[in-house]
């Protein structure tokens, strides 16, 4: 799947925060240098979809913060876990 992000670099957290524009807004705690949001941001992502890094991929945006990543994972299960994040950050 196909994702644009909005990636905030040097957050206090890393968060996935939802939707913003029709981007997916993600922050992330590293600074916006040497690849270090990048990598945060792959990290992050791995661990919320249960993917590996090594599958994800940066295919726009290396040095934006406006990000389109490859994702392997299929629609329903993208919205499904994005819904969950929303409405938890709605409690």
């Amino acid at each position: 799947m196909i994702v644009r992000l909005k990636v905030i670099a040097n957050a206090k957290q890393n968060l996935i925060c939802g939707f913003n524009g029709g981007y997916l807004k993600v922050k992330v705690s590293k600074p916006a240098l040497d690849g270090k949001a990048n990598e945060a941001l792959i990290v992050l992502m791995s661990s919320f979809f249960e993917i590996r890094k090594s599958k994800i991929k940066i295919l726009s945006g290396e040095k934006s913060h406006i990000k389109t990543l490859e994702i392997p994972i299929n629609e329903k299960d993208f919205n499904f876990k994005i819904q969950k994040v929303i409405s938890d950050a709605n409690l």
